[in-house]
């Protein structure tokens, strides 16, 4: 697409990277320099990811075919290292042509963290060769795994767009999906039909099943960070909060002594303490960035009420309003290091065919007409939906939060309907400008077309 300057067209754009360094990691530069002089702009970096977001910037600057001024001088950089995106494709399987679409999505509002929520009540949603049950028992309306070609080939199409991708696999809560390898030796705290915690048995049977799922995940994701979960237990049946405790820590260590740093949700350090000095936090619930901050230990903040985007949301400002939130909230600046950034989350417990894949009794969720495979197109959209614009506000948050500015204003609905209009013209799923979407419907009209009836 030709940008126009105000005299003549954007003939030259000039990309001048000063580090070969391509490693994704907590230390990556997200920096860049863009610099327009009439036809000719230049973009310079200390990294390839920052020049990229200089290119983003300037392909922004100009979508219109027009660039704002003839002289333009951007100097930018993102306020915290972890900007993120929970996808949670261990209840409602995510195809990964979305997760593409999705990762182009964060690219364009620089967000550098997919979360990939692999494991859950519904399905191990990721192939393995050590216990190929995980994945072989997921048929029917359940169908849906990612083989570890699949994964290689997300990792690789993440990082050429600046984005890592941290696993996670929760355990020993919301662990459903292990009975496909209780034979091999997993137990759980009760043996009712909803049983969804592991058990931490003296014999460490359970252990050794986890340990070697865990090993062989944590050789096919070369991030540094591995997620365990670790949210949501609870002392019943066999289970205490001391057998609870003791099965994290030791799947903690194991996955420190292979060179993994180790994240969890709050219950990890708050509930059943099993947080080692160096496990990130992801605060959501009963706590916030800065509870963890004071411990002592790194934090990434997913504020439920901020950033859960599990039900719909009101239209444009009114929905997205939330969004706009302070990431240092209450952390005191000689903590603000150990604050590494926000994450966003699009759990999928709406999309179920039943409640929480049968862990809990209940009426079948609104959304479970998208659960099955033969609805994934239809899923993709209104995943889209429920996902963007917010998410674009909660991205403009973790890169550069400013209190001046209110996301209400016209100034700030402006820009983010832009950028809502740019990614729909280039592919991507969300929920058109002045429009409520929620799981069936965007704009009042429902994602599954009606069969037309046939006359005989």
């Amino acid at each position: 697409r030709g940008l126009g300057a105000c005299r003549g067209g954007l003939a030259t754009i000039r990309v001048e990277v000063e580090g070969a360094e391509e490693k994704l990691d907590l230390s990556t530069d997200y920096s860049y320099t863009v610099e327009v002089a009439g036809s000719e702009a230049k973009v310079v970096a200390p990294t390839i990811y920052g020049a990229m977001y200089g290119l983003e910037t300037v392909r922004q600057l100009g979508s219109s075919g027009v660039l704002p001024h003839s002289r333009i001088t951007i100097k930018d950089s993102p306020d915290y290292a972890w900007r993120g995106l929970m996808l949670d494709a261990g209840r409602r399987f995510f195809p990964v042509s979305l997760v593409e679409n999705i990762l182009d999505t964060m690219a364009t509002v620089k967000m550098n963290v997919l979360h990939l929520h692999a494991s859950d009540f519904c399905r191990f949603s990721i192939e393995s060769k050590v216990f190929p049950n995980l994945t072989a028992s997921l048929t029917g309306d359940y169908a849906g795994h990612y083989t570890q070609d699949d994964i290689k080939g997300l990792i690789a199409y993440a990082k050429a767009r600046g984005i890592r991708v941290v696993p996670e696999f929760d355990v020993p809560g919301h662990s459903r999906c292990w009975r496909a390898v209780k034979e091999a030796g997993a137990q759980f705290c009760t043996d009712e039909e909803t049983q969804n915690q592991l058990y931490g048995d003296p014999q460490n049977k359970t252990l050794e099943v986890v340990l070697a799922a865990m090993d062989e995940m944590a050789s096919l994701f070369e991030d540094d960070v591995f997620h365990i979960g670790a949210d949501e237990t609870a002392a019943k049946g066999r289970c205490s909060v001391g057998s609870t405790f003791a099965l994290e820590r030791e799947i903690l260590n194991h996955l420190r002594g292979k060179g993994k740093t180790v994240e969890g949700w709050e219950e990890v350090l708050f509930d059943a303490g099993a947080a080692t000095n160096d496990t990130i936090v992801n605060t959501w619930s009963r706590h916030l960035a800065k509870d963890a901050t004071a411990s002592g230990r790194r934090a990434v903040e997913n504020k439920g009420s901020s950033f859960y985007f599990t039900r719909p949301a009101a239209a444009m400002a009114e929905g997205w309003k939330v969004c706009w939130y302070d990431l240092a909230s209450g952390v005191p600046a000689e903590q603000r290091n150990l604050l590494l950034g926000g994450e966003a989350s699009m759990w999928t417990d709406t999309y179920l065919a039943e409640n929480q894949c049968g862990a809990y009794s209940g009426a079948a969720p609104v959304g479970a007409p998208l659960f099955p495979p033969s609805r994934d197109a239809e899923f993709a959209q209104s995943v889209g939906g429920m996902i963007w614009p917010r998410g674009f506000v909660a991205a403009q948050a973790f890169w550069h939060y400013d209190s001046a500015r209110d996301p209400t204003s016209a100034e700030f609905v402006a820009g983010v309907s832009k950028i809502t209009d740019d990614v729909i013209a280039n592919g991507g799923f969300a929920c058109p400008t002045n429009c409520t979407c929620d799981q069936l419907t965007a704009c009042g009209k429902p994602y599954i077309k009606a069969e037309a009836s046939v006359l005989v």
